[in-house]
């Protein structure tokens, strides 16, 4: 009977404390949506603004260059084929005169004539946004009409950027340049700078759109105006994930609540079945407790295998920063006994410096026996720590001849880490990828980063030889290695792994043999419990 009773009141209780709780993530998980559609919104904005001021400013450079009408004939041809040649967001570059026609001597369809007043007219109607008066306009400022249709594709928009002319304190020109809005926005895509789903448009007109598939019209997150050169685009922004309905959460809570309530009546019941059998209960317990006990001990003695494996690589991971340490001694005792005191704090610096080093190494390799909470995390800017990662790396990458292709968006999140482990990761998969290039005839490396589903996604990707895919699986296991002997101590990636694990993160791998490899770091940025080792 009371068991009975003690199901439906928890029933009730667990059906009430549910749905408020439901209701409650659900506001936090709009919230937090919203917060997110927002940031992703000013980066996309940021972007595109970004690319078309760049864009203008290399024809704002080549306008400059022409002091009067004898600079535009001669080097009309040579300079702007040399910026569309560098330029694929360019096809033309035109000239729409203020002054007498005969004066300009260019190439055919290059000066847009007028053969009548009324065309003319047509021409300056088209142009009513333009200043026409000297005193009104200044020489280096850019101007824009509405964008429209290209010529060549009617599927594509374009952006019709026009450049004053001043010579002599005259206004005898505007450079007229159609920039391929399309082609320009889907290399920021194919490059990872925007990676949010949206859509682009004027005056209700789309000029680009990246929507995922069956897109509704009512999934609109948030609305910006992008102003680009006195034009307003509508900059529409797309959540990948929507917010769970509150129906279902109702439906949930009903569920959860049933099945308490039904655990209720099977503790009690059991809690019978217990006093009943208490001696055989004690006995299954102490079996129990042993077997845990047992497992830890294997677990524990297979760290300490690990470790010991791992100490047998630490001459070679210490050997550099021991020569430094060894040659600064020296240095010295030659300079005390020559008497030159000044230049000894700086071989003291750098023995601090290298024995740092060396415990930062030691202290890594001995997280795997440790079983420890570890400390020193904090939000960071992942900028900061790429940052730091390359300009470490780059020397060593310029000494070997290799390039480093960087698709980095100006601005990301703040990232719950530990700075130095998660740099100590990227150095090692930037140095294996130089390793990997280092026989290719093109020595190409790529550091990729974007947001995707509140993760960090990092990735290090190689032209190298790439690696077996019945190794692939075996390259995060202790002191396995692809590299030669002596090149290298299979340290790196095992190493890696952990840290990756410590912060809730995935790290994976995609190779193929003559084509390189692909490794993906993935981190949340929710700040989550740390890890233990």
């Amino acid at each position: 009977m009371k068991s009975n009773i003690y199901s439906v009141l928890v029933f009730a209780i667990g059906l009430t404390v549910s749905y408020l709780i439901s209701v409650q993530l659900t506001q936090e998980e709009k919230i937090l949506q919203q917060e997110q559609i927002k940031t992703e919104g000013k980066t996309i904005s940021f972007n595109i603004r970004h690319s078309i001021e760049s864009n203008a400013e290399q024809i704002q450079l080549l306008v400059n260059r022409w002091q009067s009408i004898d600079d535009i004939n001669k080097n009309w041809q040579s300079d702007t084929d040399a910026l569309m040649r560098i330029n694929q967001f360019i096809k033309t570059i035109k000239l729409f005169p203020l002054i007498e026609e005969i004066q300009f001597d260019l190439p055919d369809n290059t000066l847009i004539k007028s053969h009548s007043n009324i065309e003319r007219k047509r021409q300056l109607r088209a142009r009513h946004h333009l200043p026409m008066d000297r005193d009104e306009v200044i020489s280096s400022f850019v101007y824009a009409s509405r964008a429209s249709y290209s010529p060549d594709n009617e599927l594509e928009m374009e952006l019709n950027l026009q450049f004053p002319i001043i010579i002599d304190n005259i206004l005898v020109a505007y450079v007229e340049v159609p920039l391929n809005i399309g082609k320009l926005l889907r290399n920021k895509l194919d490059t990872y700078q925007i990676t949010s789903h949206f859509s682009l448009s004027e005056n209700g007109i789309p000029l680009f759109n990246f929507l995922p598939e069956k897109i509704h019209i009512n999934k609109i997150t948030e609305q910006f105006t992008l102003a680009i050169y006195g034009q307003d685009w509508e900059l529409m922004i797309w959540s990948e994930t929507s917010p769970h309905e509150k129906n279902l959460f109702i439906i949930l809570t009903i569920l959860i609540s049933f099945l308490a309530a039904i655990s209720v009546k099977l503790l009690t019941l059991n809690i019978i079945l217990y006093k009943k059998d208490i001696d055989n209960n004690d006995q299954l317990k102490r079996v129990d407790d042993e077997c845990k006990s047992s497992q830890a001990k294997l677990i524990q003695s297979n760290k300490l295998a690990s470790l010991g494996e791992i100490a047998a690589g630490i001459a070679h991971e210490i050997n550099q920063p021991l020569q430094v340490i060894c040659i600064h001694t020296d240095m010295c005792m030659d300079n005390i006994n020559n008497g030159n005191y000044h230049l000894v704090e700086n071989s003291f610096k750098a023995i601090m410096t290298q024995s740092e080093r060396i415990e930062r190494i030691v202290k890594q390799v001995g997280s795997f026996g440790r079983d420890s909470e570890l400390d020193n995390y904090q939000q960071e800017e992942p900028n900061d720590i790429f940052k730091n990662v390359i300009s470490i790396v780059m020397n060593q990458y310029k000494q070997d001849q290799v390039e480093l292709r960087q698709v980095i968006p100006p601005s990301l999140p703040s990232l719950f880490c530990n700075k130095t482990q998660i740099e100590q990761v990227l150095i090692n998969l930037l140095i294996n990828a130089r390793d990997s290039v280092e026989t290719s005839e093109n020595k190409v490396v790529f550091f990729k980063a974007h947001v995707q589903d509140h993760n960090l996604y990092i990735q290090v990707s190689d032209s190298g030889t790439g690696i077996d895919p019945n190794k692939v699986n075996d390259i995060f296991t202790p002191f396995y290695t692809t590299k030669p002997l002596g090149k290298g101590t299979g340290l790196g990636l095992s190493i890696s792994y952990s840290i990756i694990h410590q912060h809730k993160g995935e790290i994976k791998v995609s190779s193929e043999i003559g084509h390189g490899s692909i490794f993906t770091v993935i981190l949340p940025f929710e700040k989550r419990t740390v890890a233990r080792i």
